[in-house]
């Protein structure tokens, strides 16, 4: 008797404890690509590398002498995961009719243009408070829902003239059906019928979970569509007029790796990564990319990439946002 009285004592004991467990584990910090006390020192780093990280490294330079490219790469926080991990954009078979519907759908006649291309030999929305802090997708393919959400910050600071805004990737994440992190498309569609909830009222967690409904939405997009042809010429006019875009590229060893430099690279194949578009520079031929890798790749989470690098601009797309 003694003992079940012992045990219903004790029971209540047992199963909070047992509820302080699971909620400890549940809240565990998701692994981003470059955590907040990594030591972002690419020499230094590659100095303590391992030895298959070093072996690696003295291959891809050897491609870079041998391809004659002008870039420099050293042991980045991204070349600690596998590319599958931290990239997973996938067009849709699809494509080529929907980028032709929703052009057609969002065309505006020229007498209604309110903004007009000022041909310029170099750009950066980062000086023209269009563009927001570089974010960090984790071990999670979910590049194509950071990609969206860099253009539609951006789209919102350039509107209400430099106000800042950081909108929550895993709502669209759980919620638009866009994708997963095993990959995904644009997700702009959900932003114009649902908006997004703000990273504080909706954080990251770096895998797909279920849909929260019961949360505030104040962002949103009203408007979208594609760029083409997505030559140079046009990438920069709508880059100018619309701000930041959400566009494609391949992503190989070599954009893992890269630290700095003009990136050169002239893979083919099929566009693997979703980043943001920021600028350009006529003198560097190249465009300004933002990436969601963290600060612990490239030129703080920049890249300068040539024009016509890795299939860059591939399925580029434009946003108007608003608010609800």
């Amino acid at each position: 008797m003694r003992s079940i009285f012992k045990f219903f004592i004790f029971l209540p004991v047992v199963v909070v404890s047992l509820i302080a467990a699971l909620s400890v584990f549940a809240q565990e910090p998701i692994k981003l690509i470059t955590p907040p006390d990594m030591h972002i020192d690419y020499q230094y780093r590659e100095l303590n590398a391992p030895l298959d990280i070093a072996e690696e490294l003295q291959s891809l330079r050897e491609d870079i002498t041998r391809q004659g490219l002008h870039f420099q790469i050293g042991y980045t926080a991204a070349m600690d995961f596998d590319i599958n991990m931290i990239t997973g954009l996938v067009p849709p078979p699809n494509l080529e009719n929907l980028i032709k519907n929703q052009i057609d759908l969002q065309k505006v006649p020229k007498s209604l243009e309110t903004t007009h291309y000022v041909e310029l030999t170099q750009f950066d929305w980062r000086e023209k408070q269009g563009s927001t802090g570089v974010r960090d997708q984790g071990a999670c393919g979910s590049c194509w829902a950071f990609a969206t959400h860099g253009a539609l910050e951006g789209s919102y600071r350039v509107l209400t003239q430099g106000k800042n805004i950081d909108s929550s990737e895993q709502d669209t994440l759980d919620c638009s059906e866009a994708g997963d992190c095993n990959g995904g498309w644009w997700a702009f569609d959900y932003l114009v019928k649902m908006g997004s909830a703000s990273e504080d009222e909706y954080p990251y967690k770096g895998l797909k979970d279920s849909c929260k409904l019961d949360v505030k939405r104040p962002y949103c997009a009203k408007r979208w569509s594609y760029i083409t042809p997505t030559t140079v010429a046009e990438l920069k006019k709508a880059l100018y007029e619309k701000g930041p875009l959400a566009i494609a590229v391949i992503v190989t060893p070599l954009f893992q790796a890269y630290t700095s430099g003009v990136f050169d690279e002239h893979a083919s194949g099929n566009v693997n990564h979703g980043v943001t578009l920021i600028g350009w520079d006529d003198e560097r031929g190249a465009w300004l990319i933002k990436n969601s890798w963290g600060t612990g790749w490239g030129e703080k989470g920049y890249m300068w990439i040539k024009y016509g690098s890795n299939r860059i601009g591939y399925g580029a797309a434009w946003v108007n946002a608003g608010e609800n």
